[in-house]
Formats: C-alpha cells, structure tokens, sequence
C-alpha cells in the first residue's frame, strides 16, 4: 500500500474530558476544524446527517472530518435535544450514577485538509467499539484509560494516540475492500497505484500526461478519465496540489524557497512562486517567515 501517510500534516488537541450529568447537549462545529468525540463511559445520542437519535455507548468515537454541525446529547428525542444547550459536569475520573464520560478533540490537517485522502471523507464517520479491529480497541482503551487519571493525565499522550486511531483508521479505510471513496478506490486499482505511487516517491520529476499514462498502462485519454473520476480534479492538479503541500511544509521548516523551488519540481522559482500564491493566496516567503 502506498505510504500516503508519511508525510501527511496531523496534530490533535484534546480541549474536554469530563463526565455530564442530568440535561446536556453539545455541538463543537464552527472552528473550521475537524472535532471527534470519545464517549469513556456511558450513553449518548448523536443527530448528524444520516445519524438522528443514534445510540453511543462507551469506546464509541465520532468524527466530523469537516467541522460539519452535529448534536451530542443525553435525550433521544430531537427537539428535546435540541432545545438543551447547557450542560453540568464532573471531573471524568469521578463515580457519579447516570452520567457520561465525554473526551473530546480537534485535529488539525493544516494544508492537508485539501489532500483528496481527506476531502473525499463522509462529514460524519461513526466507529463503534463494537466493529473496531484490536489495533484501534487497544487504542480507544489507552485513551481512556489515560483521561482517567484526570489530573494527571498527560495531554500530549492524549493527543498523540488521538493522532495514532485517525492515521489507523485511514489505513483500515484504505484497505477496505467496499469503500465508495475515490481516492481509496484508486489504492486498490492496481494500474492507478502505480501511478500514485509514482507521483509521491519522485514529485520533484518532469511528470506530464503521457508520462504518467505510460507507467499504469493507459491511454492518455482513458488515463485522464480514470483518474478524475477518482480524485475529481485531473492528474496535473493532483501534482500541483502535492508539489505545493510539500512546499509548504519544506518552506515552515526553514527551507529557502529557490531549494524548495527545485525540491518539488519547478524549473524556475519565479514559477514555483506564481504557484504558491495562485493555490494558497499567499507567496512562499510568508509561509517561511511563520
């Protein structure tokens, strides 16, 4: 399987972890980032998209890749739900009857939240303890297990195997045989896979349509048309799109932009410069002065 991961931007921020008694409802969208929720011990309800009134037990994680709205709530009933917006709670390592243990996060993809590994993700993915394989139960265990020694509880730990369930999950989303996502599909494409993996061992190479048509065994026309049916952009946007991501993280880490330039594959760095700006907004030099 192609390594997509190695250079993919994720970090994990950990901002509750508590038990909420009585009437309580919570909605985290509207930062503009990803937000999951860990339910550690108890009940809840989920409303989003396809979800009303779903029942979450505990080692159940939701995830809203897009910062979608949502409701997490004590009540089944939606207008019940929906007009509860307060909340009390305890420390999560408490003992308190009828209550839920609540752990919720943001992750963070950065420039990478455009990458089709993440754009082509439902707006809601809902993973039940039940149906997770023993690599993320033993996960979902460690992070609980870590939140509830409350006080001392370290964020950083809590954060880093937050980021280590996301990247298995999209592993285990990669090698689903029955994905519907385009990007995934392509993985599993033998001929289309080689392309891929072409494209991010060596994106730095004068890659055009024919190039890359060869290396799968298509057609240029054919090739084209598998591919954005795929990845619903064309095979040169996807590289310009890679080449630039990489920039920018090459450029955050202190690189000068004519080595970034010639790092990811642009003749010249005037060109590689008129990139930047057209896909991000912004020149290359503010990227490596933040």
């Amino acid at each position: 399987m192609i390594n997509l991961l190695s250079s993919f931007y994720l970090s994990a921020t950990i901002f509750h972890r508590s038990l909420l008694c009585r009437e309580w409802s919570t909605d985290t969208s509207g930062t503009g980032l990803a937000s999951f929720h860990l339910i550690s011990s108890g009940g809840a309800f989920l409303y989003c998209d396809g979800y009303l009134a779903e029942p979450l037990s505990e080692g159940d994680i939701v995830i809203f890749p897009h910062d979608a709205p949502h409701l997490i709530s004590y009540h089944s009933n939606e207008e019940i739900a929906y007009n509860t917006n307060s909340f009390i709670s305890y420390p999560i390592e408490a003992n308190i009857d009828n209550s839920t243990g609540l752990i919720c996060g943001y992750f963070d993809f950065d420039e990478d939240k455009k990458h089709p590994l993440i754009a082509q993700l439902p707006s809601c993915i809902l993973v039940k303890k039940l149906s997770m394989n023993m690599t993320l139960n033993r996960i979902v265990d460690c992070l609980i297990s870590e939140a509830l020694q409350g006080a001392e509880a370290n964020e950083i730990v809590l954060a880093r195997l937050s980021e280590i369930f996301f990247l298995t999950l999209l592993r285990n989303l990669l090698q689903d045989e029955n994905t519907s996502l385009g990007l995934f599909k392509a993985l599993q494409d033998p001929k289309m896979k080689k392309v891929l993996q072409a494209l991010s061992c060596n994106i730095s190479h004068q890659w055009n349509l024919s190039s890359l048509a060869d290396i799968g065994g298509y057609s240029r026309a054919s090739f084209h048309s598998h591919f954005k049916r795929y990845l619903q952009q064309s095979p040169l946007e996807y590289l310009t799109h890679i080449r630039l991501s990489k920039a920018k993280k090459l450029l955050r880490q202190g690189m000068t932009v004519s080595k970034v330039s010639i790092e990811v594959g642009y003749l010249n760095e005037n060109s590689f410069a008129k990139a930047y700006k057209r896909h991000f907004g912004y020149g290359p030099g503010l990227s490596r002065k933040n």
